[in-house]
């Protein structure tokens, strides 16, 4: 009998142990975004005379719309989901040493670089005026209260953001109307954005399924990706990922580029 108690005492132990050795399973997901029908590069936006020297030139690339000579889409931000009364996992321990560090978003050649950050509430965000030529920068959410300020040539001003945001708050500027960015605020450091070779990846996530919001400057959420051959709709932009332990590799993600069109 006491050898039964004996026997059961330990397969529940074990039991836990394996549920502990479950938890602590992470998987890496990544992806590249692509275009298809992509019509070639975009013209360069045309700017005052009076800025040329300032900005670079007579034209500046649009920052709207970044697409690489293969198709390769840029500034394209995904970030975990959660429904009403979802609760998000606990990240990986990594992610509290990281919060700590500070975001810097710079004006240069007069453009926002970057055009769009990831930033957790409370996280230090440095604005930095790299131009020789004064900037405005004007940052506006929903619930947070928005910011606007003036910032000379070669200036610097640091603001936190204490709450989370539904959806990316748009950064622009007053006196230069072509020059916009986003800031993703989100409390789960679950997001990435895509960079020049559209490629993005996010670390350490918890094995199991996951919900992510694909979104885009232009036009939003992105309702339509074929991913691993597979057309996805969602009017939010929603996707599903099951994460295995190790590396989860998406492949190519297409977008057709007439969704891309406001």
């Amino acid at each position: 009998m006491k050898t039964a108690r004996f026997s059961l005492l330990v397969m529940l132990v074990l039991s836990v142990f394996a549920q502990g050795l479950m938890a602590e399973e992470w998987g890496d997901v990544q992806g590249r975004f692509i275009v298809q029908g992509n019509p070639g590069p975009a013209p360069g936006l045309a700017i005052p005379a009076a800025l040329v020297g300032f900005c670079g030139g007579g034209a500046i690339a649009n920052p709207a719309l970044r697409i690489g000579n293969q198709g390769e889409l840029q500034d394209v931000a995904l970030w975990l989901y959660l429904g009403r009364n979802e609760e998000a996992p606990k990240p990986h321990p990594m992610y509290e040493k990281l919060r700590a560090n500070k975001v810097v978003i710079r004006n240069a050649g007069c453009l926002y670089d970057p055009i769009m950050s990831l930033v957790r509430p409370g996280q230090k965000i440095e604005f930095v005026n790299a131009d020789p030529i004064p900037h405005n920068f004007k940052v506006e959410g929903f619930k947070n209260a928005g910011i606007n300020f003036l910032l000379a040539a070669g200036k610097s001003q640091v603001e936190t953001f204490a709450d989370e945001e539904r959806y990316p708050m748009s950064a622009g500027c007053n006196i230069h109307p072509w020059m916009d960015a986003f800031i993703v605020i989100r409390e789960s450091p679950y997001m990435a954005v895509s960079g020049e070779d559209g490629k993005f990846k996010i670390e350490k996530l918890p094995v199991g399924k996951h919900t992510f919001q694909v979104w885009h400057g232009n036009p939003g959420s992105l309702k339509q990706m074929k991913i691993g051959g597979e057309v996805v709709k969602d009017k939010k932009g929603l996707i599903e990922i099951d994460v295995k332990p190790g590396l989860n590799d998406l492949g190519d993600i297409e977008v057709d580029f007439a969704l891309l069109q406001k």
